[in-house]
């Protein structure tokens, strides 16, 4: 049974689908705030953060699924002041939200033509 606490808050002619879409919103705009600038110096510490960052998103109200890709050169070398920081160009997010019968896929992802990293809608459909 679906279960919404806080729909009271929000206005009456808000539509599963629109709130489903707020929702992969919401949870885009966290991964871009909250975690851009880590210091990333190994590739185990990028696997980790990918899967940390997609542990985040699933703990956020009604996202049922988040895959994260992290792109980043890393410096082969011992110099401990050598490291990177995650930006947003670097991070590629997959997520679903389902809000009521409303299912929203949602992607963040480096658009070379923009050039631009953008969040956006890649589906949105109602189940029977």
């Amino acid at each position: 049974m679906f279960f919404d606490p806080a729909k009271k808050y929000f206005h009456k002619d808000v539509t599963d689908r629109e709130r489903a879409a707020f929702e992969a919103g919401i949870a885009l705009g966290m991964v871009v705030h909250q975690f851009t600038g880590v210091p990333l110096r190994r590739r185990e510490d990028v696997d980790a953060l990918e899967r940390v960052i997609e542990n985040a998103i699933k703990a956020q109200p009604f996202k049922i699924d988040a895959k994260v890709l992290i792109n980043v050169d890393l410096k082969n070398t011992d110099n401990p002041y050598e490291y990177t920081t995650l930006k947003t160009r670097n991070i590629h997010v997959k997520l679903t939200v389902k809000y009521g019968r409303a299912v929203v896929k949602a992607v963040l992802k480096r658009i070379d033509e923009l050039d631009y990293n953008l969040a956006y809608i890649e589906e949105i459909k109602e189940e029977e």
